[in-house]
């Protein structure tokens, strides 16, 4: 019989202090992890957390609800937003950030990568070059954005994906042409609103990758948000194979019937 397992973030997680104006603290529950940031007025992370990622800027990804407050965030393409109190937030590595006006930002980062945010030089360990996950975050960015030309550049021509089910889409499409076909006729039957969005990639260092992603589509009138994985296969620097994996196959399959 499984546990329920209950903690108190506040009361029983682990405090990171930033260098200044505030800190994160941790909490754990059994699979479920949450860091709790509180951001003070004059907090810039450039300026209180660089110090103790030693990168020039925020390498997490976040997944973020902000309870309070705001904060407006610098990609390091140069664009700014602000996000604000009730904002559910995805924001990629590559970032600077800072509280905007008097009033603390608090925000609630449900990421896998937030276990590591805020840590000193004691805990921190830079990360193996992987180029197969660097392809693999390319890819996704690729095909959100209907960049045909980067996923080219990284499916191998003789590439397989397999596609799980018994839905109209199910079976295999063998070759560049055939995938590439296949992620247009996601985008055609859901019009041009199917989404996936990584979350978190783990790698073996060698030739395997998988992917964990939430998908968001609208067809028919409804909207759908599932969770699902890609293992992909790498060979000479391109991806040969690519295993889908569903959390909800049947659901999929109704909603693609």
């Amino acid at each position: 019989m499984a546990d329920l397992m209950i903690s108190g973030v506040d009361r029983t997680g682990e405090v990171r202090k930033f260098r200044d104006h505030g800190k994160m603290v941790l909490g754990t529950a059994g699979g479920m992890t949450i860091g709790k940031g509180t951001f003070e007025p004059g907090w810039r992370w450039s300026e209180d957390v660089k110090p103790l990622a030693g990168t020039d800027s925020c390498q997490v990804h976040h997944l973020g609800y902000v309870q309070s407050g705001a904060m407006g965030i610098r990609l390091n393409d140069g664009r700014e937003f602000e996000i604000h109190a009730d904002d559910l937030v995805d924001i990629p590595p590559g970032h600077d950030a800072w509280v905007i006006g008097d009033e603390p930002c608090v925000m609630l980062d449900a990421s896998p990568e937030a276990t590591g945010y805020a840590t000193g030089p004691a805990q921190r360990v830079a990360p193996y070059a992987d180029d197969n996950v660097a392809a693999v975050r390319k890819g996704y960015a690729a095909f959100n954005s209907g960049d045909l030309e980067t996923l080219m550049s990284i499916l191998a021509k003789d590439c397989v994906q397999h596609v799980p089910g018994k839905s109209q889409l199910a079976g295999e499409y063998k070759g560049i042409e055939a995938v590439l076909g296949y992620y247009g006729k996601l985008g055609e039957l859901t019009d041009g609103t199917f989404r996936v969005d990584l979350t978190e990639v783990h790698s073996d260092g060698k030739s395997h990758v998988c992917a964990i992603h939430q998908v968001t589509a609208t067809r028919n009138g409804v909207t759908r948000v599932s969770r699902g994985s890609l293992l992909f296969t790498f060979y000479g620097g391109h991806a040969t194979d690519l295993l889908e994996l569903h959390s909800d196959q049947a659901g999929d399959d109704a909603f693609m019937a």
